[in-house]
């Protein structure tokens, strides 16, 4: 206590001025409207700031788990289109009836390691075999055609993309239904190519080319690309023609495995055509 009278004492000069001061300004705010609203809106605007940044960060932080989020539902939503249906009966549609069965579902993954400059890319899955995920399945993300799953450990599978030397994607254009192999040259993660189409056939700049979906890794209607060039050979009645794609393979974070349903069954009935051969 002693100590406390002889602080006070020494200090009491500076605490008189102190408690003098917030008194003054008590009163000049108090009879001062517009100093009064100035102090008000300024305390204000200063907690808005603090409340906008937590907001901000919180945001940030909860970024990763909403965007998996959404690439689930997204998935969901996805099979829930007409693509992803089989038609059992004639051109009839119903809803909730028996007459559509469902022939693809998409397993939502995330792009843990890729590659986009080598002769053949891949992209690294953070889902495996555990997840549903096997060798053979196709690959797409929300913008279009990615590739199909080589390799399958538990947690992890690979994806061999489009951007690859031997790819063989039955595509097609969506105008007309004409179809072709998609190829890549190896040149730049942009651009695809379809080659050798007949001179005779309705293509132009602008066209939009899809998955044809005869191979049962995709359904049909994938976007693959835009058709961007027409090069015309010497002496050939064909055209190569240039894609770009739809996907831009650098930006890739979400995809969705595609799981045919009838692959099985489709596999075994043509295997069934080179064993009666």
């Amino acid at each position: 206590m002693r100590k406390l009278f002889k602080f006070l004492k020494k200090f009491r000069d500076f605490l008189l001025f102190f408690v003098l001061q917030i008194f003054v300004l008590g009163l000049f705010f108090n009879s001062k409207n517009y100093h009064k609203a100035q102090l008000f809106n300024t305390s204000s605007e200063l907690i808005g700031w603090f409340v906008e940044k937590k907001h901000n960060i919180t945001k940030h932080f909860s970024l990763a788990d909403e965007n998996k989020k959404l690439s689930e539902e997204n998935a969901g939503l996805l099979d829930m289109l007409p693509e992803s249906f089989y038609q059992l009966q004639g051109d009839l549609w119903y809803i909730n009836d028996k007459l559509y069965k469902q022939q693809y579902e998409r397993i939502s993954a995330e792009v843990i390691n890729s590659t986009t400059n080598n002769r053949d890319n891949y992209f690294t899955l953070n889902k495996g075999a555990a997840g549903g995920i096997k060798k053979g399945m196709g690959v797409t993300s929300k913008d279009g055609l990615i590739g199909f799953v080589t390799d399958v450990s538990d947690y992890c599978a690979i994806v061999k993309t489009i951007l690859s030397e031997d790819i063989n994607i039955p595509v097609k254009l969506k105008k007309n239904d004409e179809h072709w192999l998609l190829k890549w040259d190896g040149f730049t993660d942009e651009i695809a190519q379809v080659n050798g189409v007949n001179r005779d056939i309705d293509i132009v700049v602008g066209d939009t080319i899809i998955t044809r979906g005869g191979n049962g890794m995709f359904p049909v209607g994938v976007p693959v690309g835009i058709v961007s060039e027409l090069i015309s050979k010497d002496g050939k009645q064909t055209w190569d023609v240039n894609i770009k794609l739809s996907v831009n393979f650098s930006g890739v974070y979400h995809v969705y495995v595609i799981n045919n349903l009838f692959q099985e069954e489709q596999a075994a009935l043509e295997a069934r055509i080179t064993a009666d051969e």
